[in-house]
């Protein structure tokens, strides 16, 4: 196995799925942390560029992608993203090393084909242009500010599907983007920016001294600019440190309760990031981190071992043992992810209205799961990371009507940053909802 091959066998299973991606870690296996890191770098532009590539060879080659058998799609995507997007890679490399793959994982005449089309996007490749894209017709942005110049290519006249072209998002999500902002410009260019690692020190232990810790606009909040061994370090050194965006912790963060409560319940815990929020805000009460997943809950249990006052639960245990047993539950509940496409890459292909109307009859069945364990008095949070209304004051309205909740505070954030902005101004889009049931 090599850089390549690790990338074009994982690209070949998303081809198989594709629009609909499910997150998965590319098995790199022994390969050198080098080349590790170029497989990886391969899939992160063929999927953040998904779109794009497919507009580009579709024009060059005649064919169209969903014709095409899964390997030749990836070799393809995967070839015309390190052409386009990767500037150190060697342009005979990928061309010699596509064409072998394809020889040996799909058939020997398939090599044809992939030197053919893979040539003509090497010459569609122009100059790079240091100023912000603005709908050029004849060049796409690129995520540190700048734009590539397509050389005897155009992207489309029609201004949503140019914008979807060269920002690699799916007609059906820029259509509802254009009801929710004046212009989804801004919105759209967010999506291709490699998010920052941002760390949540309010609740640090130590001071915050380090140099790979840059001050963040949010004054609880650090940009991290080192690597990952030295992340992990800096996190076992301070428990009150963790990775968290802005609007992530925002969540919590604007919560004011007159009581302490003194019985938690995080129903979607996930990895465990606002369990610790809560338990840095709340030291003495007993919280119940809850998951459905089964690695998810093993990562919890590992994450709270040393911690009485946290007990993980699997989501069916509860059953009725807790009703009406909670002071706040926290439903961070799964949604479509529009407000962090730029960290969820896969996210932002599948069909974005079956997926939501699917998505809001599970939400409404987790606020309707937690409205039983909250005791009277109680407050109930729901969030989401979604910028989709109804995921969110729909809903929100919804829980109101249907369980007699009032609404006290809401928030929506909105994304920050752009490419080649400063990473100090980056953050993800939230939403919550804080709702109180009656004494």
């Amino acid at each position: 196995m090599d850089a390549r091959d690790a990338a074009y066998r994982h690209l070949s299973a998303y081809a198989t799925r594709y629009p609909d991606l499910i997150p998965k870690d590319i098995n790199t296996g022994t390969l050198e942390p080098r080349d590790a890191g170029l497989a990886i770098m391969i899939v992160e532009q063929s999927v953040r560029r998904w779109r794009t590539l497919e507009f580009v060879l579709e024009t060059l080659s005649g064919h169209q992608s969903h014709e095409i058998e899964p390997r030749m799609r990836a070799v393809l995507l995967g070839g015309a993203a390190q052409l386009l997007f990767l500037d150190r890679v060697p342009a005979h490399a990928v061309l010699d090393e596509s064409v072998a793959w394809a020889k040996r994982h799909i058939r020997p005449g398939a090599g044809g084909m992939v030197n053919a089309v893979l040539r003509k996007v090497a010459q569609t490749r122009g100059e790079r242009i240091d100023s912000s894209w603005d709908h050029h017709i004849d060049s796409v942005p690129l995520s540190d500010g700048g734009m590539l110049q397509l050389k005897g290519l155009e992207l489309p006249e029609n201004g949503r599907r140019r914008l979807g072209i060269a920002c690699s998002l799916p007609n059906a999500l820029l259509a509802r983007w254009e009801s929710l902002y004046e212009d989804p410009t801004p919105a759209s260019l967010h999506t291709l920016i490699k998010a920052p690692t941002i760390l949540y020190v309010k609740h640090a232990t130590q001071p915050i001294d380090s140099p790979d810790l840059v001050q963040h606009e949010s004054p609880d909040h650090r940009v991290y600019t080192s690597g990952r061994a030295q992340l992990l370090e800096l996190l076992e050194q301070d428990p009150g440190i963790w990775v968290q965006d802005p609007a992530s912790s925002a969540t919590l963060g604007e919560l004011s309760l007159d009581i302490t409560p003194k019985r938690v319940i995080d129903l979607c815990a996930g990895q465990g990031t606002k369990t610790r929020q809560l338990r840095s805000m709340f030291p003495e009460c007993e919280i119940i981190a809850c998951e459905i997943d089964p690695q998810r809950i093993k990562t919890l249990r590992a994450s709270f071992r040393e911690d009485e006052g946290v007990r993980v639960e699997h989501v069916s245990d509860l059953n009725h043992r807790y009703a009406r047993w909670a002071d706040l539950i926290l439903t961070d509940v799964p949604c479509s992810n529009t407000g962090v496409l730029a960290r969820r890459l896969e996210a932002r292909y599948r069909p974005i209205d079956a997926q939501v109307k699917r998505l809001v009859a599970t939400q409404r069945s987790i606020v309707s799961h937690a409205f039983e364990m909250l005791d009277e008095g109680g407050t109930l949070v729901y969030a989401t990371c979604s910028v989709e209304a109804e995921e969110n004051e729909e809903n929100t309205q919804w829980a109101a009507d249907e369980h007699g909740l009032t609404i006290g505070h809401t928030q929506r954030i909105e994304m920050g940053g752009s490419p080649g902005g400063n990473m100090a101004d980056y953050r993800d889009a939230s939403y919550a909802a804080v709702l109180h049931r009656a004494p």
